[in-house]
């Protein structure tokens, strides 16, 4: 850890973690993690009375996943104890037993979830709906309850989503591993697997269906934070987080639809494929048993084929009946007139609509006129930036549509340009009246 200039203590991660023991204190060898395990799931059972347990215990457990062929295995114990107690096991002077600590308990519990792979997109609506509700009461001025909000409720909620999206894609990988593995069975036994396969995979469809509209909920929470004016560039970079977050979820969500859009077509070609060797065999066997078991006999002077017992003789030919046709006389029988319905135009909702269609018709005007702006500033030979015109637009217009689409026609008409130079720096550009909105520096010149 270092201190910065006013003395707060500024943690680096990898610098930590990357120390001589840390790494195998917080990740311990196979064997010494599997005796942990073996210890949660004991107390699990309720087999460890009061989930505290002596060093005989553990030696227990070492004993059960080591497996010693000498002495010398069972005195290495006492040092594994001792690594474990930084991390993994308090220990209690006064009664001499053992108990898990919090890291302890979180390293089996974590890896438990991801192997059951409880997936419950209900619970994860439900929570989403309850941080919501809590976003929703915090008043503009509350800047310090958005704080406890973000650090809090959200980063507690983010890997809850991320858990069900982790199980999903592992619920498809093990559907394919499966069809993977199963491929040297019987004709008969890969139709029953690929069936299974694709149970499996529909029933990944609908759950990412449910997560979706889980996620849903989050589009909410963007749209509340963005109304928000905040000047603490803490808080705002908390809500840069949360909306990278929401991207990043929808990419996955996307990500796990393509992936079954390409496999179940295949799956379904496969089953074909399987099924019609087997389709033209029977039908095959059919015809055989026909020319076997069927004669001909003459019937009323005419050849008839008899087919065998359990068929019945179809009807080739059935007679057509007899129809009386009455012609309805148009002067006797006239036809009713036909009532003409006359409908009111609404001319509030015409107005609406003219309205919407003007206001578009001026936004793409002036979309126009600014990009013709910025080309002219660009063949005068001047050094334009783009993302200063960008907030220069948007404080002129007050429309984000209007300095999106223009920045983008532009760098869409330069961009194949050769004789155009365009430089994009790692640099960003903001406006203070626009705090929640930041580009990369873009830079367009012509050369003289």
């Amino acid at each position: 850890m270092n201190l910065k200039k006013n003395n707060k203590i500024e943690f680096n991660f990898f610098d930590e973690i990357k120390q001589s023991k840390t790494y195998a204190q917080l990740f311990p060898k196979r064997k010494v993690g599997l005796a942990i395990i073996y210890l949660y799931e004991q107390m699990d059972k309720g087999d460890i009375v009061n989930k505290e347990f002596t060093e005989r215990d553990i030696h227990k457990a070492f004993v059960k996943i080591f497996q010693p062929q000498h002495r010398q295995q069972t005195e290495d114990y006492s040092g594994y104890i001792y690594e474990l107690q930084e991390y993994f096991l308090d220990y209690n002077q006064e009664t001499q037993k053992y108990v898990f600590k919090d890291y302890a308990y979180r390293f089996c519990e974590h890896a438990k979830t991801t192997l059951l792979g409880a997936f419950n997109p209900t619970k994860i609506k439900v929570l989403c709906t309850d941080i919501t509700s809590l976003l929703k009461e915090i008043k503009d001025e509350e800047t310090e309850k958005l704080k406890e909000w973000l650090e809090i409720h959200y980063k507690g909620f983010e890997p809850k989503l991320r858990e069900q999206i982790d199980f999903l894609e592992k619920q498809i990988a093990n559907s394919i591993e499966q069809l993977k593995e199963d491929i040297n069975f019987s004709e008969q036994k890969f139709v029953d697997v690929l069936r299974g396969v694709e149970g499996s995979l529909d029933n990944a469809k609908e759950q990412n269906k449910e997560l979706r509209s889980a996620y849903e909920q989050t589009k909410i929470i963007r749209a509340l934070l963005e109304k928000r004016n905040i000047d603490d560039s803490y808080i705002n970079d908390l809500i840069s987080e949360v909306n990278s977050f929401i991207s990043y979820t929808n990419r996955r969500l996307n990500t796990i639809d393509k992936k079954l859009e390409r496999i179940q077509p295949r799956i379904r070609q496969l089953f074909s494929a399987l099924n019609r060797p087997r389709f033209n065999s029977k039908i095959q066997n059919f015809i055989r048993y026909l020319l076997e078991n069927s004669s001909i006999e003459i019937i009323d002077g005419k050849k008839e084929i008899i087919f065998p017992n359990q068929l019945s003789t179809p009807k080739i030919h059935i007679d057509t009946p007899n129809f009386t046709i009455l012609r309805k006389d148009i002067e006797l029988f006239p036809s009713k007139p036909r009532t003409i319905q006359s409908y009111k135009q609404n001319k509030s909702l015409m107005k609406e609509n003219q309205e919407k269609v003007e206001k578009k018709i001026s936004q793409q005007k002036k979309i126009m006129d600014w990009e013709n702006l910025i080309l002219s500033r660009i063949e005068l030979g001047q050094k334009v930036n783009l993302s200063q015109l960008f907030f220069e637009i948007l404080e002129a217009e007050n429309d984000n549509q209007v300095a999106i689409s223009a920045l983008f026609n532009v760098i869409k008409r330069l961009r194949n340009q050769e004789k155009i130079e365009v430089k994009l720096k790692e640099e960003l550009e903001k406006n203070n009246n626009f705090k929640n909105i930041s580009l990369w520096k873009m830079e367009v010149q012509k050369p003289l």
